[in-house]
């Protein structure tokens, strides 16, 4: 009698585990809300404090996109307020009087939080790797393409975020022993290795952790440590410069005209421009890819008719006498 208890709730907590995996969208959201203890009427604030906790700690991915913009890392600032925005919102349809706010179906927010996530920890795992152009472009549009696919077919897999990582720790793994061999020294530093990798490693352990293993204690507190974590491990890993965007004066800054094409970067556009026309003026070479400014004939004569060529003019140098000039023409 007590080993078949046993097996009925070996199998109970087996079915609570996979029902996120197996059932649909709408009934995973009401499976995540019953994880919390409703309470009584006069605890019903401290309730709906707890309900939106998710929503207000995704907020914390926004100080991470501004200290990534902050280091000339844009499009990682870009991905990052892309994975804050759409998590917001997904939490926030879960949340009680906040359902105004999804104004898309519950299944795409599902799949655009995990897919910022995951694209997160690619982008980010990139830009420690430094690498050159353009091999670094190549391989964060592979991960972007790939990782779209991967979570199209399962968003609750573990493959969801260990593919991911563990491709990134692969490609960084192979290029800073290339460095090391050929710099027959270690590479990075010993100082990126104690303050960047090891705790932005620790803290993304941690992160995973809690989003795989401990949301069922309670799912509001644990997921909105999962979210802090993430965005902390996001912070320690980033390296402390973008080497690729310029520096003092020259440094390329992340603006709402840089973003609408309307400026021209690095650099300001006033000295931008007194560049450009200056080396205008000084290069007077034509090629098939430019066009002249003006016409050649307008405003030189006054009739329609080709330029006449006019020979040198046969008079000798001043100091050449006659003879001397016969001698360097071949005349006798």
């Amino acid at each position: 009698m007590l080993q078949t208890q046993l097996k009925d709730l070996g199998s109970s907590r087996l079915h609570e585990t996979n029902t996120q995996r197996d059932i649909s969208p709408a009934s995973r959201r009401a499976f995540r809300l019953s994880r919390v203890r409703r309470p009584a009427a006069a605890a019903m604030g401290a309730f709906i404090a707890k309900m939106l906790l998710p929503t207000v700690s995704s907020l914390v991915f926004l100080p991470t996109a501004s200290v990534a913009a902050k280091r000339g890392f844009h499009m990682e600032a870009m991905v990052y307020f892309f994975t804050m925005f759409f998590t917001a919102i997904y939490h926030a349809c879960d949340g009680p009087g906040l359902s105004i706010l999804c104004f898309m179906r519950y299944d795409v927010l599902e799949y655009f939080t995990v897919y910022g996530t995951a694209l997160s920890m690619w982008v980010t795992l990139i830009a420690l790797g430094d690498f050159d152009e353009p091999q670094r472009s190549s391989v964060t549009m592979f991960g972007v393409l790939t990782i779209a696919v991967r979570i199209y077919q399962d968003r609750w897999g573990y493959g969801i975020y260990s593919a991911p990582i563990g491709s990134a720790v692969f490609i960084i793994t192979v290029k800073w022993l290339q460095k090391m061999k050929q710099c027959r020294a270690v590479y990075p530093e010993k100082a990126v290795y104690t303050q960047q990798v090891g705790p932005g490693c620790c803290f993304g352990a941690l992160a995973l952790m809690l989003r795989f293993y401990f949301e069922e204690w309670d799912y509001a507190y644990v997921h909105s440590f999962y979210h802090l974590s993430l965005a902390v491990s996001f912070v320690l890993l980033l390296p402390k410069k973008n080497r690729y965007a310029g520096t003092g004066r020259n440094a390329a800054k992340l603006s709402f005209w840089a973003l609408c094409c309307c400026s021209m970067s690095p650099g300001s556009t006033k000295e931008k421009m007194a560049k450009t026309l200056a080396k205008k003026k000084k290069s007077s070479s034509r090629t098939v890819w430019t066009v002249p400014t003006e016409k050649l004939l307008a405003g030189r004569c006054s009739t329609p008719i080709l330029p006449v060529y006019n020979p040198p003019s046969s008079a000798p140098a001043e100091g050449t006498s006659v003879s001397r000039l016969k001698e360097m023409n071949g005349w006798k």
